[in-house]
């Protein structure tokens, strides 16, 4: 038996939805509809992402289409309905995009799963199961550096210390870590003590433990760059120079003689006085 939607033009479009809502709820009982491969996205995605489920490339004669979160198109867990209205599964956080995409904004680890499209065709009923798988960044290892880095970018000079330490929520975790992707020590601190270029690169910590294993986000250990800014040549004044004309110039020639001749004066009094005194100890 094969479930199949009359679309004769005699009917009303009010009639037409309510068609398509009886069967869309009716759906467990056609055995027989045509599913399109599952779409699996192999990546993960973090806490606070926004995730694009889309719907099969061809959506030519979709007449409408409702999300459903798991494997199975349960009326308690409608996200959309075909008139693309909220239900019972919609969070708040999802929203129709272009050609019937889910888009879901914030997502966070209780919305990792499956997520069931139904598309009502003129040919019958169809679906795909899409898959999130999001990580859980309560468990990612977080990085303490010193010196701090910036965007994932740790500067210092050569022969200075650089020193990480993992910071993890795990319980009795073993941690190592990774240089350029390579494992190369074992513990929660990473010290350099005397930075080299051989040193600069790429590191990150991973925590693992018998359960689970995570990795933080990796920063880049390179050498800082002084750059000192071009400073500009102040002009030298050269010391100003005094000039005197007129009545101040005649003033400072007669002052400047008086003073020559009051020098010449004093130097010969002491002259006369020395030559006295050796006359008077002679006798």
């Amino acid at each position: 038996m094969r479930c199949s939607l009359d679309t004769g033009f005699g009917l009303s479009p009010a009639w037409k939805r309510l068609l398509l809502t009886g069967t869309l709820l009716a759906s467990c009982t056609c055995s027989a509809s045509l599913e399109l491969p599952s779409s699996v996205s192999p990546d993960f995605l973090t806490e606070g992402a926004v995730a694009l489920l889309p719907v099969p490339s061809n959506t030519e004669g979709v007449l409408a289409t409702s999300w459903f979160r798991g494997h199975e198109a349960r009326p308690e867990t409608m996200i959309f309905s075909p008139e693309g209205l909220p239900g019972p599964g919609h969070t708040g956080r999802e929203t129709l995009g272009n050609q019937g995409n889910l888009v879901i904004r914030n997502v966070t680890a209780q919305d990792s799963g499956n997520y069931t499209v139904v598309l009502e065709t003129r040919r019958g009923r169809r679906s795909e199961t899409e898959q999130i798988r999001i990580k859980d960044s309560r468990n990612q290892p977080f990085l303490l550096t010193f010196p701090n880095n910036i965007r994932g970018v740790i500067q210092s000079e050569l022969n200075y210390s650089v020193v990480m330490q993992c910071l993890t929520a795990i319980r009795k975790p073993m941690i190592y870590w990774t240089f350029n992707g390579k494992p190369c020590e074992i513990g929660e601190y990473l010290i350099i003590r005397k930075l080299s270029s051989k040193d600069l690169g790429t590191y990150a910590c991973v925590v693992k433990n018998n359960q689970t294993q995570h990795s933080s986000e990796s920063v880049t250990l390179s050498q800082s760059q002084i750059k000192v800014d071009p400073t500009e040549a102040v002009p030298v004044e050269p010391d100003p120079i005094l000039r005197v004309s007129g009545g101040g110039a005649f003033a400072l020639i007669v002052a400047g003689n008086i003073g020559f001749v009051i020098l010449i004066a004093g130097i010969s009094f002491t002259i006369v006085q020395v030559l006295r005194q050796r006359i008077r100890t002679r006798r």
